[in-house]
């Protein structure tokens, strides 16, 4: 299968919901699963970089990381874990081509 990787870093290939009930981030256009939990129509982050930056990927960013990486975090998940999944995002957008 090949790896589709989100604009936030994020490996959507590696999603249990992938591709069946969630064909990706770069499918979809930024409106995932999660947007029924909070008060916006499209991802944060997807929304920065892709719509109003016209980024493929939020590694040619400035600004990375920034607080759209916090507002919005996996209940599921510890702190610990969180920012382990981030610094591994970060990095993997560095490596991306911009």
């Amino acid at each position: 299968m090949e790896e589709v990787i989100s604009c936030c870093g994020a490996v959507c290939s590696q999603c249990k919901d992938y591709p069946r009930e969630c064909g990706g981030c770069p499918a979809i256009q930024g409106k995932v699963f999660w947007l029924q939990y909070v008060p916006e129509d499209v991802c944060p982050i997807y929304a920065c970089c892709v719509e109003e930056k016209g980024l493929a990927h939020c590694g040619g960013c400035e600004e990375l990381p920034c607080e759209r990486y916090s507002r919005y975090s996996d209940p599921n998940m510890s702190e610990e874990e969180g920012a382990k999944l981030q610094e591994e995002a970060f990095a993997r957008l560095r490596s991306l081509p911009r």
